[in-house]
């Protein structure tokens, strides 16, 4: 298993490569087939060639949101920004080299650099400062954002050289369902400030990366795709602050399309010979921040709220209702069925002390009977009819689920019936012979064989058959024994216990019925409310009991009781972590160790959520666990995230410490200020930071040079010529913090 060291040393293995490339870039193709036939007259094989043009599509004018992993900074986020570099990380691996900027091949391309082979990608990310936005008071050279088509305006704004018919040139060229009178997201730059902003030609390579890292069960992985490979994009301006630091400066980003921009970077003074004095960029994306006063990773995360998962209740606050709010439960407004409205108790499947549970299973023929009543304070507890209503309704609206249980159940039916015929059958034979009967065998071979051996001329008949009772209450009688004694409950289809299994998990579970109350995962600083918490709790069986027996009650049959007991044992759990979710390491530095899962999940079943915007900025971001032993915690049952800022993970066993790991796919770059200017120390092979810095060459406008730093780079020994060892170099450590539960318990 790993080690401290290592953890702290190594938390993830990161794997960067300089370009992915598509087998086919986006553009127009032309297929042909000949056939070629030797015979003996020329003529007679004249075959006429078939010749078939198609398209290769890829995003060009819009980028859909999905696309986008994460952001850095994180998207309106207030903090010391300064000093790093601003990125945005795709799912996709090949999307920034999915075209290129003159619409040719890459084998083709102008924009395809030698030794080593490189190619710019077709993307880029500006960075505009709030004054530079406004045009510096200069009306005419605002940037606003807006909606406008590609076609030459004919005044003095440069658009991109794309077009449907090519007569003179080489330009990108529309595809049959594009027009250019199409209106699409853009912005108008002036020609000054593009020029100052925008990546030189021998910046353009190193723009754009890839990543790979482990996508196991650390991390909420609903989003991730593409087996953890990740296309990022990096800008090459550092966000403007204020001169004297003392007030905030909001920043933009805009991910612009470059393609149609190549006799730009071919040709100097291009745009200018044609008289324009503005530059149309497609935006893709965009984004802003403010770089002031602010939290980092580390700093949020030293300024979680550490309690049990419980609503945040006020000062002053009944002491009757203190006592139910320190339970898990808040009020919820309730309409009974005859229309009157009241107020009733409601906690989730979340309880945030240790209670243990009812030994005896329990079932309910309906939501009623799972009715409390609060003598304290005269109102109703619904958590367990809620529960078992819940259960009921999404057992109903799985029609899979539903139906495999109602055929699980017949043939349960017919398995008992069948046992009970088999049973009679054997009665009736004289003694010694009707255990000869057993499942397997065949009642009709068996009959056959009596009666030849019992019932013939040579051999007279000297047997008496047995009596028995066919009066229906003693059928039901033997029915119920046969029933009570588990026939069938070890056949149940795979398909009923995966479902069961998620729902164990809380899969499908709406986020009202686990978050009742805005005031959960809140903390109170004198009048301030502050949504940065981790919320601690337990996993209140009985509530999860009720829930799996709604969903059970929709087909009455007697195993319902067995199988809620198989539940509670975790008998179905690891089958289903199984087949739902990759069987990876789950304890950091972990790589291709197997960790099995065991026979059963016993004991406690805990958990946390966090609300932050450690899970809104980080996307991804990694959460290990100890237990009281110090433990790590292998297996996590449940990591899921619920909104933008609440993320839900549930482990076996008791959690007693967390490990946070800032998420090394959206890990940033950064730079150093200092009385030199901008420098950054260098790391060697193992990503070991050393003692040798560089100094980067930075224009006036915060503008990194990145084919002038990788010289430099290069020159202090450490060679650097491709996009990912430049990365390499500018990446910051991530940032790894340890945060005890009972030191920062918070009640």
């Amino acid at each position: 298993m790993a080690t401290e060291q290592q953890l702290l040393q190594n938390p993830e293995l990161l794997t960067f490569i300089h370009e992915s490339l598509p087998q086919l870039v986006a553009g127009e193709y032309t297929v042909s087939a000949d056939l070629s036939v030797s015979v003996a007259k020329a003529s007679d094989a004249d075959f006429e060639k078939a010749v078939k043009k198609v398209w290769v599509g890829a995003p060009r004018f819009i980028l859909e949101e999905a696309t986008v992993y994460t952001v850095y900074p994180p998207k309106d986020a207030t903090g010391h920004f300064e000093t790093t570099l601003p990125q945005i990380v795709f799912n996709r691996r090949t999307l920034p080299w999915e075209r290129t900027i003159d619409g040719e091949q890459h084998t083709n391309t102008q924009f395809k650099f030698s030794h080593p082979v490189r190619h710019a990608p077709w993307m880029a990310l500006l960075l505009f400062s709030e004054d530079e936005m406004q045009g510096s008071g200069i009306a005419e050279n605002a940037i606003i954002p807006t909606k406008k088509s590609l076609k030459d305006p004919g005044s003095q704004v440069f658009v991109p050289e794309i077009s449907a018919d090519i007569v003179h040139g080489k330009n990108p060229k529309l595809a049959p369902w594009e027009d250019i009178n199409t209106s699409y997201d853009v912005i108008d730059v002036p020609l000054a400030l593009f020029r100052q902003v925008a990546p030189a030609k021998d910046d353009l390579p190193y723009l754009a990366h890839v990543r790979k890292v482990t996508v196991d069960d650390s991390k909420e992985r609903a989003s991730i795709a593409d087996d953890g490979y990740f296309s990022t994009l990096m800008c090459n301006r550092l966000p403007v602050s204020s001169s004297d630091n003392t007030s905030g400066v909001r920043n933009t980003i805009f991910l612009v399309s470059l393609e149609g921009y190549h006799n730009h970077y071919l040709k100097d003074q291009y745009i200018e010979s044609k008289g324009k004095n503005k530059v149309r960029l497609v935006v893709l994306q965009s984004w802003s921040f403010t770089v002031a006063a602010g939290k980092n990773f580390l700093e949020l995360c030293e300024g979680l709220h550490v309690s049990p998962f419980k609503i945040n209740y006020p000062a002053g606050t009944h002491e009757a209702l203190k006592r139910s709010y320190d339970y898990g439960y808040t009020l919820l407004p309730h309409v009974t069925r005859n229309g009157a409205q009241t107020y009733s108790w409601y906690r989730g499947p979340f309880n945030p002390n240790f209670l243990p549970a009812n030994p005896k299973t329990k079932t309910y023929k309906t939501a009623d009977e799972a009715l409390r009543f609060d003598h304290t304070t005269g109102m109703t507890d619904i958590s367990y009819a809620a529960a078992w209503q819940l259960g009921r309704l999404l057992a109903l609206k799985d029609k899979t689920f539903n139906t495999a249980l109602y055929q699980w159940k017949l043939q349960g039916k017919r398995q008992i019936v069948k046992s009970a015929a088999r049973q009679q059958i054997a009665g009736l034979f004289p003694a010694g012979y009707g255990s000869n009967i057993t499942e397997t065998a065949s009642l009709e071979d068996t009959m056959k064989g009596f009666l030849a051996s019992h019932y013939n001329a040579g051999n007279p008949f000297t047997e008496t058959p047995v009596p028995f009772s066919n009066k229906p209450e003693d059928i039901d009688q033997q029915l119920n024994n046969i029933a009570g004694s588990g026939g069938g409950i070890h056949e149940i289809p795979s398909t009923i216990t995966d479902w069961l299994g998620k729902l164990f998990l809380l899969e499908g579970v709406p986020v009202n019925y686990l978050l009742p109350h805005e005031n959960y995962l809140i903390s109170r600083e004198g009048g301030t409310i502050e949504k940065e918490a981790v919320g601690t709790f337990y996993i209140d069986y009985d509530w999860i009991e009720a829930l799996l027996g709604g969903a059970l009650s929709i087909v009455d049959t007697a195993d319902s009781v067995s199988l809620l007991n198989m539940l509670k044992d975790g008998r179905f759990l690891p089958d289903n972590i199984m087949v739902n979710k990759a069987n990876a390491s789950f304890v950091p530095r972990g790589e291709g160790e197997a960790v099995p899962l065991p026979k059963v999940i016993s004991g406690h079943i805990t958990g946390f959520f966090l609300r932050s915007q450690l899970v809104s900025g980080w996307k991804g971001i990694k959460v290990f666990a100890r237990d009281e032993t110090g433990a790590w915690m292998q297996h996590p049952l449940k990591i899921e995230r619920l909104s933008d800022d609440i993320q839900l993970c549930v482990f076996s066993g008791k959690v007693q410490q967390l490990q946070f790991i800032q998420p090394p796919e959206g890990t940033h770059f950064g730079v150093d200020e200092s009385s030199e200017g901008w420098q950054k120390a260098l790391r060697d092979k193992a990503g070991n930071v050393g003692q040798t810095k560089v100094t980067l060459a930075v224009s006036s406008k915060g503008v990194l040079s990145l084919n002038n730093i990788a010289g430099a780079i290069t020159e202090k020994g450490t060679t650097v010529s491709t996009s990912a060892e430049l990365a390499f170099q500018l990446l910051e450590s991530p940032v790894i913090y340890t945060l005890n539960i009972l030191d920062n318990w918070n009640k």
